[in-house]
This record gives structure tokens, C-alpha cells and sequence, in this order.
């Protein structure tokens, strides 16, 4: 774990990392066993797991900022105003990650179960 790093550079690596998995698993024979979709299903589960404490965590920064008048907005709008919208989409979105870390919870669970076929068990299996 690198935390040498700002954590926006974590952040962009992070997204980085889902675009080259998004772009690798175009074709789906990428996954070439059901055992290659449990694996990233579970790694999925705990990137969905983590992501509500870094949210949390950019909460307390947005208000520790606001509290040390840190902030000014380059459009005329309110400071106070804009943080506050910005902590409530935050919690929000929050929330909708926190639901979604139990549904991918839920899809892992079958998939620990899935394996391939035996090669010799007389089926043919397209590679």
C-alpha cells in the first residue's frame, strides 16, 4: 500500500484500474472460467465495501474545510450552501453504495459455488 501518494492520485489509480478491467472483459471470453468471475465479483464486493468509508471520509474533509473557511467558489454561489449540497449528495451517495456492496454481496455468494467443467466428463467446452 503506497500512501505516499495524494488521495486524489489514489483516487484516479483506483479508476484507472476499473477502466482497464471494463476494457479487458469487453469480450466476454475473458472470463474463462466461472471461478474468473467469482474472483472479480469478490474483488468487486470489496472495493463496494470499502467505498462508503472513503466517502464518509470525504465528508470530514469537505466539513473540515468549510469549518476553517477554507473554500471559496468560483461561480458567486454561497459557500455554506454549495457544502452543504455537496455533504448531502455525498451521503447519499453513500447510501446507494452501501446498497449496492449487499446486492454484489448477494451475487457472490452463488458464484463461490460455480466451477467449470471437467474436461473429461464427455461435454464439449468451447475455450
Amino acid at each position: 500500500m503506497d500512501l505516499n501518494r495524494t488521495p486524489s492520485q489514489i483516487a484516479d489509480a483506483t479508476a484507472e484500474e476499473v477502466r482497464a478491467l471494463n476494457h479487458r472483459t469487453l469480450d466476454p471470453k475473458a472470463y474463462a472460467q466461472p471461478g474468473d468471475v467469482s474472483d472479480v465479483a469478490n474483488a468487486v464486493s470489496a472495493l463496494l465495501q470499502r467505498l462508503p468509508q472513503a466517502l464518509e471520509q470525504m465528508e470530514a474533509g469537505l466539513g473540515a474545510l468549510a469549518g476553517r473557511g477554507a473554500i471559496r467558489m468560483d461561480d458567486g454561489t454561497d459557500v455554506q450552501d454549495r457544502v452543504e449540497a455537496a455533504l448531502v449528495w455525498l451521503a447519499d451517495t453513500r447510501e446507494q453504495v452501501q446498497l449496492a456492496s449487499s446486492a454484489m454481496q448477494k451475487a457472490t455468494s452463488p458464484l463461490s459455488h460455480m466451477g467449470g467443467l471437467w474436461e473429461d466428463d464427455g461435454t464439449d467446452v468451447e475455450a
